[in-house]
């Protein structure tokens, strides 16, 4: 494993699947890795906290950060290249691109953190634009955030490959994140609510085919443990409101615990009668 802060001609004339992350690595993210490694192109894993993508500067300074343990972590995994560079190398003074993740942006995680997804968006340009690789892989929990960076590639005409790692649960099914290192024992167990409430509203959707069944069931889950954010259900295809004509659905939820913010989703289709 090579580790760089800066990308070079010699990295460019390799073929790159890049798996981007903020470090404090877990399972979900060496599934991805597991995922680059398949491809037969050198993997390059890249450690950077983009603090443009948080909403409060508490936020971001606590957000976990295991860098020895991380790199340690990898040196086992045979990548190929392990990028970590320094914010003006990101973002230079010279200038760079900002990207305003439009409608879809401003909803949902957007309208609870404002300027989350521009700021998103924006360092996962630059990344595609130092590092042109031929394949990028983004897990599939932050379903709204996959879902702009696919819209951005499109738009873009990137030769890029999005290839969409599955959500890694634990044995009770908590979505693995790095925030959940800021939990305690209790706020862990807690936390594992999240998928029950997500099947739970799958249920009752797939038995009652009511969209407003969401606004009820977050009253009804949200208590001194757990605030809801946003309880909805939207269609993948446009991360809007489901019609009449859509068969594929997602389930997204954020919620805090212990002030810990964390989302999930569930997909399903509806079977038809």
């Amino acid at each position: 494993m090579k580790i760089v802060k800066e990308i070079d001609q010699n990295i460019l004339n390799d073929e790159i699947c890049l798996i981007p992350t903020m470090g404090a690595l877990h399972e979900g993210h060496l599934s991805l890795i597991k995922k680059g490694k398949e491809s037969g192109l050198s993997t390059m894993v890249t450690i950077f906290i983009n603090e443009l993508q948080f909403d409060s500067k508490e936020d971001f300074s606590n957000y976990p950060s295991k860098i020895e343990d991380d790199i340690k972590t990898l040196d086992n995994l045979d990548i190929d290249y392990l990028f970590i560079p320094e914010n003006n190398y990101i973002y230079p003074d010279s200038g760079f691109e900002k990207i305003d993740s439009g409608p879809i942006g401003k909803k949902f995680e957007g309208n609870s953190r404002p300027g989350h997804f521009d700021g998103m968006l924006t360092v996962v340009n630059r990344l595609f634009q130092l590092t042109l690789p031929k394949i990028a892989i983004f897990g599939k929990k932050d379903a709204q955030q996959l879902f702009l960076i696919k819209e951005m590639v499109n738009k873009k005409n990137y030769p890029i490959k999005i290839i969409e790692g599955l959500t890694v649960r634990d044995n009770l099914g908590l979505a693995l994140s790095s925030r959940n290192l800021l939990l305690s024992k209790y706020g862990e167990e807690k936390a594992r609510l999240i998928n029950q409430i997500l099947n739970h509203s799958k249920k009752e959707f797939c038995e009652k085919k009511d969209l407003n069944i969401f606004k009820k069931l977050k009253s009804y889950y949200s208590d001194g443990d757990i605030e809801i954010d946003y309880l909805a259900i939207v269609d993948p295809e446009t991360f809007g409101d489901p019609l009449e004509k859509t068969e594929n659905y997602i389930i997204i939820i954020a919620a805090y615990i212990e002030n810990i913010r964390l989302i999930d989703n569930i997909e399903f289709k509806l079977e038809r009668v």
